[in-house]
């Protein structure tokens, strides 16, 4: 997860989306933009956002709003998101939408637990680890595949937040 140094590896979630700028895609989630400085501490609901190759990439600490449909169906209407989460229980969940719809969701740790293998993306799932009863790949294996889906890559860049936002009620 070396491209991945700003995420906390026990608790986080990670969403790419497509053709978004970081503050377009805040705005899509109903997050409150509360700016570009680093609040002084870390609110629940902390959502920071990204500048990436292709489109933004926003993360939480130990949050999970990008997992849910209710924010996932906005972010992804007219393009593409993936979200990869992890808590500190090492619950973990890989999940796609498509303009609005969810189209592949799965456990990137425990990968026979998916609900519906989309077709389409089994050859890179094999590819990365991410099929059987274990996954070989992990975590790492799924921001690749989540990179792969939208084309959204970290730059440079990524390491530092464009915008923070504040989801409230989550």
């Amino acid at each position: 997860m070396r491209d991945y140094d700003w995420l906390v590896p026990d608790a986080f979630c990670a969403t790419f989306v497509r053709g978004l700028t970081p503050r377009e895609a805040l705005a899509r989630t109903g997050a409150e933009d509360i700016g570009d400085d680093e609040p002084d501490d870390h609110e629940e609901g902390l959502i920071e956002a990204r500048a990436a190759e292709g489109g933004t990439i926003l993360s939480e600490f130990n949050g999970f709003a990008g997992t849910l449909p209710e924010v996932l169906v906005p972010l992804s209407a007219g393009t593409v998101t993936a979200s990869v989460f992890r808590n500190v229980n090492a619950v973990a969940v890989f999940v796609h939408y498509a303009d609005g719809r969810r189209t592949l969701e799965f456990d990137p740790l425990f990968p026979r637990d998916e609900d519906g293998i989309a077709e389409n993306y089994l050859s890179e799932r094999i590819e990365l680890g991410l099929v059987g009863d274990r996954s070989e790949g992990g975590l790492a294996a799924a921001l690749k595949l989540a990179e792969r889906i939208t084309g959204v890559r970290p730059a440079a860049e990524s390491g530092t937040v464009v915008a923070y936002g504040v989801l409230e009620h989550y």
